[in-house]
């Protein structure tokens, strides 16, 4: 599947620890990984994980470090920042989706650990940012406080790139203020845990998002926070900007951003492919009226898509941070998605049996896509309604 047009350069990012790109923008630096992770996309999407090289490839063009603070190397203070972001992510998702996903969340999980205490951050980047990271939020597993910490027991599902990581994020329920139930985040070194195959899933297989297995483990109080602060944003004024928004600001770029590019690559394939198609009847397909009017929505769909996201990129870097636009952002999402959703249908509808092979990379980005759509964060009638009682002025 082709890369996007948005990719100016390829380089070969082999960087010495603590280095930061060699004056290039980590949207730039992407194409490299791209072309690496659209050879092995059907590798990957057969094999359930991504490859080391291409996992490499994801950490050597900069999204581990691309939202770790600037103190440890990282690019977390870089102006446009997210916007950098976005296009890296799309342009990754034009070549493998589940690629794209991953370097989401090396980004996501490393913007998240610089909540942690100073000890464990330079834990985490004392020797350099550069370092995969894997994480799986949702609360689970046993957690027993102790003194100096904690330690934890059971299960954790859905760590995308965990195969990868050299440390890994937990996500657990502890006594909270007032003695109510708190969900606070446990940082694990990969020699902390085993990791179970488990991902079997019907899209985005390549990101490897297995389980983590945790027997009776310590984990001291420097490497866990409690999730409030991600919510709400470090409370720190000389904290970097994208350490002190709320989490909902930018949590659904991180998954949406690779479905642009997906369903951009999908499409131009799509397109070359119907150009040449020719019916059981000898009339060209492309003759077809269905078949244009699919190609002009589905182009109209993903560039409306891309629009919304753009614009929420560009307002996290850029806008003064109110209640409304975290709302409206979240809502802006869940419509992206509806959007690729409607292209990637329409491409796939128009496709035949041929787009259904499993050789076909539309059917693969009509998986991952739908996958994608399933998100917890991306849901549209929780997010759609809590933007609409704000407007309403029901809150």
């Amino acid at each position: 599947m082709p890369t996007t047009n948005m990719t100016p350069t390829t380089r070969s990012a082999h960087t010495t620890a603590g280095a930061p790109p060699t004056h290039t923008a980590l949207a730039a630096a992407a194409g490299r990984a791209a072309e690496l992770a659209a050879e092995s996309a059907t590798a990957a999407d057969s094999g359930n994980r991504l490859s080391p090289a291409v996992a490499e490839a994801l950490v050597d063009a900069g999204f581990a470090r691309h939202l770790v603070g600037e103190r440890w190397g990282g690019s977390a203070a870089r102006r446009g920042a997210v916007q950098d972001l976005a296009q890296a992510l799309a342009t990754v998702g034009a070549g493998c989706m589940s690629a794209a996903w991953c370097g989401g969340v090396l980004a996501a999980v490393g913007r998240m650990c610089s909540h942690l205490p100073e000890e464990g951050q330079h834990e985490l980047w004392g020797d350099g940012p550069d370092v995969p990271l894997a994480g799986s939020l949702a609360p689970s597993g046993v957690v027993r406080e102790v003194p100096g910490g904690w330690r934890l027991s059971g299960t954790w599902d859905f760590a995308s790139g965990v195969d990868h990581a050299h440390w890994t994020m937990v996500g657990g329920m502890v006594r909270g203020a007032d003695d109510a139930p708190a969900l606070r985040h446990f940082v694990l070194p990969s020699r902390a845990y085993t990791v179970l195959d488990t991902w079997h899933n019907v899209g985005l297989r390549g990101t490897g998002s297995n389980s983590l297995l945790v027997d009776d483990v310590f984990v001291p109080t420097h490497r866990s926070f409690a999730h409030h602060t991600v919510l709400t944003g470090e409370p720190d004024a000389a904290a970097p900007r994208l350490h002190r928004v709320p989490l909902k600001l930018i949590n659904g770029l991180f998954f949406v951003a690779p479905g642009i590019g997906a369903v951009e690559g999908a499409l131009h394939a799509w397109t070359e492919w119907t150009a040449k198609r020719v019916e059981v009847n000898g009339v060209r397909t492309s003759s077809r009226p269905g078949v244009r009017l699919t190609l002009a929505r589905a182009a109209a769909s993903v560039g409306a898509a891309r629009l919304l996201v753009e614009r929420a990129a560009a307002e996290a870097d850029e806008a003064e941070v109110t209640h409304a636009l975290t709302l409206s952002t979240t809502r802006d999402y869940s419509t992206a998605v509806d959007l690729l959703l409607d292209a990637v249908n329409g491409l796939l509808r128009m496709s035949g049996a041929r787009g259904q092979a499993r050789s076909s990379p539309i059917q693969r980005v009509w998986r991952d896509v739908h996958c994608m759509a399933g998100h917890a964060a991306l849901q549209p009638d929780v997010n759609a309604d809590a933007w609409a009682r704000h407007a309403l002025g029901e809150e």
